[in-house]
C-alpha cells in the first residue's frame, strides 16, 4: 500500500522509490528524441506517493533544468488540492469520480511535506473533461484510462487560463498512470 501514516511509513516510501524506474524511462525517451529539457510535468494525486515520486526526481539537487510540476485530481476529491490550500494535510469526504484511482480522501503522511514544498500548481477536473478527453486519446491510438487521461485534462485546464506561460522551447511531459478499462461515462 503506497498510502502512509504515522508509524506506518517504511513500505510506501519503497513504493516511491520504484515509481522512479518509471521517471529515468521517461528521461532516456526525452532523450532519444532529442528534445530539449523538460519544463513541465503534469502528474495525477491519489494519495500522492506518485507525485511525489515526480516532485523528488524533477526538483533534486540533480535536476539539470528548472522543471514546474503540475499536479491533477478529480474536482470530488481535491484531497492535495485541499491541503495545499490549508497548509496541513486536510482529509476530505469524496464523491464520485470514474477516476477510481484518483478518489482518495487524504494525502500520504510521507508525500505531504516533499508536496507541500514541490507542487507548482495544483489543478481539478471534472468527469465530462476527462471523460472527452479519454475519447480524444483513444481516438489517437493511446489506450489509458480516466486516471491516465485527466493529466491531458489538466493542461488543457491550465493552457486555457494562461497559468503555464508555454513557449516554442516548452517540453510538456503528460503521466498516463493508468490503462483501458470500463467505466459509466459521465452524462
Amino acid at each position: 500500500m503506497d498510502v502512509s501514516w504515522p508509524g506506518y511509513e517504511e513500505i510506501p516510501q519503497w513504493v516511491v522509490q520504484g515509481y522512479t524506474t518509471m521517471l529515468s524511462e521517461t528521461d532516456a525517451q526525452i532523450q532519444d528524441l532529442a528534445l530539449p529539457p523538460v519544463t513541465h510535468v503534469i502528474a495525477s494525486v491519489g494519495v500522492g506517493s506518485w507525485a511525489q515520486a515526480v516532485v523528488q526526481h524533477y526538483k533534486s539537487s540533480f535536476a539539470t533544468t528548472a522543471v514546474k510540476v503540475v499536479t491533477v485530481e478529480p474536482d470530488t476529491a481535491a484531497s492535495l488540492k485541499t491541503s495545499l490550500e490549508a497548509g496541513e494535510i486536510t482529509p476530505i469526504s469524496t464523491g464520485h469520480t470514474i477516476m477510481d484511482g484518483m478518489n482518495c480522501g487524504t494525502v500520504s503522511y510521507t508525500a505531504w511535506p516533499v508536496l507541500k514544498d514541490g507542487v507548482d500548481t495544483s489543478v481539478v477536473v471534472s468527469d465530462i473533461e476527462v471523460h472527452r478527453d479519454l475519447l480524444y486519446l483513444h481516438e489517437q491510438d493511446v489506450r489509458n484510462g480516466p486516471c491516465g487521461a485527466a493529466t491531458l485534462s489538466a493542461l488543457k485546464k491550465l493552457v486555457k487560463e494562461g497559468v503555464l506561460e508555454l513557449g516554442p522551447e516548452s517540453v510538456v511531459v503528460l503521466f498516463s498512470t493508468e490503462g483501458i478499462r470500463e467505466y459509466v461515462a459521465p452524462e
